[in-house]
């Protein structure tokens, strides 16, 4: 796995890309509901757009989360390339 310390809020990243989730920053409600959507620690999320609300896969769901709720996210992009790398 991809070194953690430089996970970024899910927010930050762009549509077409693919992701790791390595934690949360949120409190014990945005946890439950985000485990209840199936993104949990570990979890590759699949970023289908970011325009206000963020379109996201995960597994075989697709779910639109707001702009609070990403920024909560932390996540690393699933490769190395520049694309993936860069803001």
């Amino acid at each position: 796995m991809a070194n953690t310390a430089n996970a970024r809020p899910l927010s930050s990243y762009k549509g077409g890309m693919s992701v790791r989730v390595t934690g949360f920053e949120g409190g014990r409600c945005c946890r439950s509901r985000l485990l209840s959507m199936g993104i949990i620690p570990g979890t590759i999320v699949h970023i289908i757009n970011g325009n206000g609300r963020m379109n996201i896969r995960v597994r075989s769901s697709q779910f639109a989360i707001g702009h609070e709720m990403t920024n909560k996210i932390m996540a690393i992009p699933v490769c190395d390339c520049n694309k993936c790398s860069a803001f």
